[in-house]
């Protein structure tokens, strides 16, 4: 009985912590030497209150991809909450120094 009650919980845990929603982003350039970084941002009052800018810390300057995400304890939150707190999670892949320029067609 016990072992079926931890692994409800250990289901519970990795449903909640799960992304089960995204939007990605990715730009035209594309490097094999790409450095992951993700935050996690809280808006509160449906937005009236400002958020704090993410810096994106990336040496070259340059962003590959970009990707919003939330998941099931992100949106219940949200739900209990109506809305007055909504955590999101921001993912983004600096790219390298080794950015090759393609002319635009």
């Amino acid at each position: 009985m016990k072992t079926v009650k931890i692994q409800i919980i250990i289901l519970v845990i990795l449903v909640m912590t799960t992304s089960c929603m995204s939007t990605k982003l990715v730009a035209k350039y594309d490097s094999d030497s790409v450095i992951h970084h993700k935050a996690t941002k809280i808006t509160y009052l449906w937005g009236a209150l400002p958020a704090k800018d993410i810096l994106a810390e990336c040496e070259s300057k340059a962003i590959c991809q970009v990707k919003a995400e939330t998941n099931f304890g992100f949106i219940c939150i949200s739900f209990l909450t109506l809305g007055i707190v909504v955590p999101q999670r921001v993912v983004w892949d600096c790219c390298g120094t080794n950015i090759k320029e393609e002319p635009f067609k």
